[in-house]
């Protein structure tokens, strides 16, 4: 396994609320998360970063339990409701942090099996064999109007209202996150992204990038430096997991 990240705050933002986590592999689960914080007074940074560390500490302690053990999604919903109830009374016992709220899409790898655990608008691509499949759907009201055939995803590219997220940790009480499982193959390659990314990039951009870089640290500083390239518009944030790269 072999994993780089890289972040920045982009060209129009005051501040970086995008959050994440890449696991070292040594003696911790193969877990990587990104998380893209929203709310003002800062409430975005802190919304992300407590997901974050949340979910990161509940996997790692919970990781050996037999409960778990049996069950890597139940642990990984468990996870994610923990973090969303933790940002939800956090923004109720301050005012200044009223309606803070995150993305968060997460990558669990353990002997060839993804596990994935997502909410809002960032994703999770598979590249294999020089092609990308989206793991992760949007939760937000453009995927929604695509889907239900209000829109073309051409119109949906410059909607108004683009950035209007439907689901995310922290907004209210309880959460509906989305969960599911993908068999991985050597040589796969896996990204994680914020919408920073995936809003200046198309997706024959971001298979360009991916198939001409070799490293991962590479590959995801290359995307975050042409996502600003092209405007910076929001936080950028990429990781990506060469699965059974070898040095």
């Amino acid at each position: 396994m072999k994993v780089g990240a890289a972040t920045d705050i982009g060209l129009s933002r005051m501040i970086n609320q995008d959050c994440y986590y890449c696991s070292s592999g040594l003696n911790a689960p193969h877990l990587y998360i990104v998380a893209d914080g929203m709310g003002g007074h800062n409430g975005g940074e802190i919304a992300s970063k407590i997901s974050v560390d949340t979910v990161r500490s509940f996997i790692e302690s919970g990781y050996q339990g037999a409960e778990y053990v049996k069950d890597r999604l139940l642990m990984i919903r468990d996870a994610m409701n923990k973090a969303n109830s933790i940002v939800y009374n956090r923004s109720l016992d301050n005012q200044d942090l009223e309606g803070m709220g995150t993305t968060l899409t997460m990558a669990l790898l353990e002997e060839g099996r993804l596990y994935i655990g997502h909410i809002g608008d960032s994703r999770m691509y598979l590249m294999r064999d020089g092609e990308y499949r989206k793991l992760t759907e949007d939760h937000s009201l453009v995927a929604q109007l695509i889907k239900n055939g209000s829109i073309s995803p051409e119109e949906g590219d410059n909607h108004p209202q683009k950035n209007v997220i439907t689901r995310a940790l922290g907004v209210d009480m309880t959460v509906e996150m989305d969960l599911d499982t993908e068999m991985l193959q050597k040589d796969d390659t896996l990204l994680l992204c914020t919408d920073g990314l995936t809003n200046m990039l198309d997706l024959d951009e971001i298979i360009r990038i991916c198939s001409e870089e070799k490293d991962p640290q590479s590959i995801s500083e290359t995307l975050v430096e042409e996502a600003n390239i092209k405007g910076g518009k929001d936080n950028v944030t990429a990781i990506v997991v060469k699965v059974g790269w070898n040095e």
